[in-house]
C-alpha cells in the first residue's frame, strides 16, 4: 500500500502544474488564503482570488508535512473574475498526529488557460484543549500540561538516556529532534489516538506509541512510563536510521526485536514464554516473526522470541554488523539478501543458529517425498 502510494504521489507531482514565474499569471491575485486546524475535527481552508480573466477552476492540494503523499481535493466555487472556495479536511480520531504540520497550496486556472499555484503554507495541528509546556535536552522535546514538571523532567532524562543507550548498544542516532506529548490519563490521549473500534478501544490502554517520523505519545501517569519511552524511541531512531525510498518496512522480529532490548532485561512474562517454548519445541520460526502474529496467545512469545534474537546477534556479532545490516536495510535489501551480506547466512541459517544459542533441539524439516518413477 506505501509503495502504491508513492507511486500515486509521482503520478501527482508529474499531473501537478510547474512551479516557477513562467507557470503563473501575474493578473491572479489571492486576497485571502487561510487555513485553520481544529484538533479532531477538521482542517478548514479558505481562499479568496480574484483575476482580469475568469477563473474557472480552483485545486487544494494538502499533505502532512513528513509524509509524501499529496492529497487533491476539488472545492465547489462560483467561477468568476473573483472567487471564493473552501474545503473542509474532516478528520479522524488520530488521523494527523499531534505536533505535526499539514502543508497545503491552492492551483487556480483562468478562461485563458494560464495556471498560478500558491506558494506553499504551514498550519500547525496542535492539541488545543491543553495548555501545553515544553522541557528540552539534547535532540529532545518533551511536551506535558498541568504541574507535572518535576514528573516531565524525570521523564525527559529517560528519554536523553534511552537515545544515548540506543547510540552506544545499536549505534544509530536520530537525525531531527524527537518529539514526545505526554498526556495525564487515558481519556486524555484517546483523541489523539486512532481508533479500531469502541470495544476495543474500551478494553485496552495504551502506553505509548509512534505517531509519526519524530513524534510519540505517552501515558504520562502508568507504570514503567520510562521503559514505554525507550521502547517508542527506539522505533523513532531505528525507522529513520532505516527509511528508504521504497518504503519498505522492517521485519517486525528486528523493529520490535530492537524495541525490547533497549528497554532493558526481558519481563518476567516474556522469559516465562520463552522458557516454556524451549522446553517444549514450540518457538516460532525466525522467518514467521517478520509478521506480527495473529494468535493472541502467542503475543508474548512473539516479542520474546524477537528481543532473544536481537540478543544473540549483538552479543555474537556486535554492533557494527548490526549498524551494517540497518544500512542494508536503509537501501531497500530484502531481509535474507541483508542478512547474507552482513552475516553470511539468511533466516533459515539465522533460525538454527540462534535456536542453538538459546538450547534449542534443531528445528525438524520434514523430507522431501521420493519422486514417484514409476512408469507402468
Amino acid at each position: 500500500m506505501k509503495r502504491l502510494l508513492l507511486f500515486v504521489t509521482l503520478v501527482l507531482a508529474l499531473l501537478a502544474p510547474a512551479a516557477g514565474p513562467s507557470a503563473a499569471a501575474p493578473d491572479i491575485q489571492v486576497l485571502k488564503n487561510e487555513a485553520t486546524a481544529n484538533f479532531a475535527k477538521n482542517v478548514m481552508f479558505s481562499l479568496e482570488a480574484k483575476s482580469s480573466s475568469r477563473i474557472t477552476e480552483v485545486n487544494l492540494f494538502y499533505h502532512e508535512a513528513l509524509e509524501i503523499a499529496v492529497n487533491r481535493a476539488y472545492p465547489t466555487f462560483t467561477p468568476g473574475s473573483q472567487v471564493s472556495a473552501e474545503y473542509s479536511w474532516d478528520l479522524l480520531p488520530g488521523e494527523v498526529p499531534v505536533g505535526a504540520e499539514v502543508q497545503y497550496y491552492w492551483v487556480l486556472k483562468d478562461a485563458n488557460g494560464q495556471q498560478f499555484k500558491t506558494p506553499p503554507q504551514t498550519v500547525a495541528y496542535d492539541d488545543t484543549r491543553f495548555q501545553w509546556q515544553k522541557v528540552g535536552k539534547s535532540n529532545v522535546d518533551l511536551f506535558y500540561y498541568g504541574s507535572n514538571q518535576a514528573r516531565a523532567q524525570k521523564l525527559l532524562n529517560a528519554a536523553v538516556a534511552a537515545l544515548a543507550h540506543i547510540k552506544d548498544q545499536i549505534g544509530v542516532s536520530p537525525n531531527k529532534t524527537a518529539k514526545i506529548y505526554v498526556y495525564d490519563s487515558k481519556d486524555d490521549m484517546g483523541p489523539a489516538l486512532v481508533s479500531r473500534s469502541q470495544s476495543y478501544d474500551e478494553m485496552t490502554t495504551t502506553l505509548g506509541v509512534l505517531v509519526s517520523k519524530d513524534t510519540l505519545l505517552l501515558l504520562g501517569s502508568a507504570e514503567g512510563a520510562t521503559q514505554t519511552i525507550a521502547h517508542e524511541l527506539t522505533h523513532l531512531v531505528v525507522g529513520q536510521a532505516t527509511q528508504n525510498p521504497f518504503q519498505a518496512p522492517l521485519p517486525r522480529w528486528l523493529d520490535e526485536g530492537l524495541a525490547m532490548y533497549n528497554e532493558g532485561s526481558l519481563p518476567g512474562y516474556n522469559k516465562d514464554a520463552l522458557d516454556e517454548a524451549i522446553a517444549t519445541d514450540t518457538l516460532i520460526s525466525v522467518r514467521s516473526l517478520s509478521a506480527y502474529t495473529g494468535d493472541p496467545n502467542q503475543v508474548n512469545l512473539f516479542y520474546a522470541e524477537s528481543y532473544s534474537v536481537i540478543d544473540y546477534l549483538l552479543s555474537q556479532y556486535g554492533r557494527d554488523k548490526m549498524v551494517a545490516l540497518l544500512n542494508d536495510f536503509k537501501a531497500g535489501a530484502y531481509q535474507d539478501d541483508a542478512l547474507q551480506k552482513v552475516y553470511g547466512f539468511g533466516l533459515e541459517g539465522l533460525d538454527a543458529k540462534w535456536r542453538a544459542w538459546v538450547g534449542a533441539p534443531a528445528r525438524q524439516v520434514a523430507p522431501t517425498p521420493e519422486p514417484n518413477l514409476d512408469t507402468a
